[in-house]
């Protein structure tokens, strides 16, 4: 029972990091291109636990979804986003204790309603403001009011040229696997050979272009987390654990292909670092189980609006 706690906490956790990751769309839509449909999934093998007193390791398999209704107003300076998304995350733990090995399997899931409010008022500024519940839980018992996340985002834009954007403003949310506020940055600035997107202090990619602009190439850096209600026992702790926390921070180079414009089939991969694990229980007592660094492979495909002419 002790190792099925644990992955069951450790499933809640990598959820975090996914539903995270779309919860990242949020902020995502400040930087990238809108996309109306999107699925992401990542692996990430099995990797030992850093406090050594513990012999145990975590691996993860993560996907998520996501469709976007935009709804412009007759003003053709508001626009209404609607999102709503789904992530699910499946956590493989083995653990020796007592001279035993116990391996499990156990899933964590995250529903998402995103509305969000651009509004533009002139053709240099903009504001976008959004408000996402989310539902994070491993279903373990029935809902309740811990099971719900509220997180938000406001941001002014500049539209300094037609390839260049920069922003600040602020978010609530909990990528850093704990729910805080947040100062946040946006650069966007894109060539007839290069797309930057800079969205500080939680992710940033430099992608080229071949002369198709077909293909793309360059690198990519993403912090995503989560916090998740837990009702499970977890393994490797002797005590009750109420909530977890989870972030981890990945790195490394990405490729991608445009398909007639509207489809983007992205591939990247690297390492995850700076990893967060940490389990709070019912005294508010803080455990780490944080893993290993570890490699990562990601696959994301998305769809965009048609281009108008």
């Amino acid at each position: 029972m002790n190792k099925w706690l644990q992955k069951v906490k450790i499933d809640r956790l990598l959820k975090a990091t996914l539903i995270l990751a779309f919860l990242s769309t949020t902020s995502h839509s400040f930087g990238q291109d809108f996309e109306l449909l999107k699925f992401n999934t990542a692996f990430y093998p099995m990797q030992s636990i850093e406090d050594a007193t513990v012999n145990g390791e975590i691996g993860v398999l993560e996907w998520s979804g996501e469709l976007a209704i935009p709804q412009p107003l007759s003003n053709k300076k508001t626009i209404f986003i609607h999102k709503v998304g789904y992530a699910n995350v499946q956590v493989n733990s083995q653990a020796d204790t007592n001279n035993l090995s116990i391996e499990g399997t156990l899933y964590y899931h995250g529903i998402w309603y995103d509305f969000g409010w651009m509004q533009k008022f002139n053709p240099k500024w903009s504001l976008f403001v959004n408000v996402k519940p989310t539902l994070a839980s491993d279903f373990g018992e029935n809902l309740n009011e811990n099971d719900f996340l509220l997180q938000a985002n406001a941001m002014l834009i500049n539209t300094k040229k037609e390839n260049l954007k920069y922003g600040f403003g602020v978010t609530y949310d909990t990528r850093f696997g704990r729910q805080r506020i947040l100062p946040i940055g946006l650069l966007k600035y894109n060539t007839s050979k290069m797309e930057l997107d800079v969205l500080l202090p939680l992710e940033a990619s430099l992608m080229f272009n071949n002369s198709t602009k077909k293909w793309y190439y360059g690198l990519e850096m993403r912090l995503n987390g989560g916090v998740f209600n837990n009702f499970n026992e977890v393994a490797l702790v002797n005590t009750v654990v109420d909530e977890v926390g989870y972030s981890r921070l990945n790195a490394g180079p990405a490729v991608a292909v445009r398909l007639k414009d509207r489809v983007k089939i992205l591939l990247s991969g690297g390492i995850s670092v700076g990893r967060r694990f940490e389990l709070i229980d019912v005294d508010e007592n803080i455990i780490d189980r944080t893993p290993e660094p570890s490699p990562y492979l990601r696959l994301g495909v998305s769809l965009s609006p048609k281009k108008k002419g």
